[in-house]
């Protein structure tokens, strides 16, 4: 059998998270599956339902499909306060550990693997640097981090969505400013706190150049 990983193989969607892409060649039908990243590989190549190899990174010379028109709307929405609220909330409740899954239930595409072994959502959405999802090798996803390009939604909107925010101790004299506010949904099993970093002094007109929706556990 020729090294597929060296073979430039044109993937489609196939719809499915945890399988979200599949192939035809030489007859043969090739599946890439996503692991729970760090603790496994970030994919594994399976060729006719047999594993063949697993995948630290996504092969240069294989082509990706583009990302499907109805994922391509939703990454085209700004961060608001009525998403960061509904991202929270399902964080809330995730009970799978496959990052594409992740992203699926928040509406955006799998994510991709830099040299660094994080996890970035391509393209990230309007008025952002970029998307992360961190994950580790105990609870799976850990965070959603979103970077932006300016300084965005001020803290009295954040507060006027998700409630009066706590402004958390500084670690050291030029560290950012950081407010917290910590959410919950009905019958959720887990928590999440949505994290506020301020380059100047966190007052209610204040923009938020950087939030993180960290998933806890009760």
């Amino acid at each position: 059998m020729s090294d597929l990983t060296a073979t430039p193989i044109r993937w489609e969607h196939s719809g499915d998270g945890e399988f979200p892409y599949h192939a035809q060649v030489d007859g043969r039908t090739l599946t890439v599956r996503v692991n729970d990243f760090p603790a496994e590989p970030l994919y594994t190549l399976i060729v006719d339902g047999d594993e063949l190899v697993d995948l630290d990174d996504w092969p240069t010379v294989w082509r990706r499909p583009p990302v499907p028109a109805h994922l391509l709307d939703l990454i085209a929405r700004p961060i608001t306060t009525d998403l960061l609220w509904t991202w929270a909330q399902r964080i809330c409740g995730v009970t799978t550990e496959h990052p594409a899954e992740v992203a699926a239930l928040l509406g955006l595409p799998a994510p991709t693997q830099d040299e660094f072994g994080r996890l970035f959502v391509q393209p990230s959405p309007p008025g952002t640097a970029r998307l992360e999802l961190s994950v580790n090798n105990h609870a799976g996803l850990s965070a959603v981090v979103i970077h932006f390009t300016e300084p965005a939604l001020t803290r009295a909107e954040l507060d006027a969505c998700f409630g009066p925010s706590d402004d958390l101790p500084r670690v050291h004299w030029d560290s950012a400013h950081v407010t917290a506010h910590r959410i919950t949904a009905p019958a959720a099993p887990l928590s999440c706190t949505l994290l506020s970093s301020f380059s100047t002094e966190a007052t209610p007109s204040a923009r938020a150049s950087r939030l993180t929706l960290r998933r806890d556990h009760h």
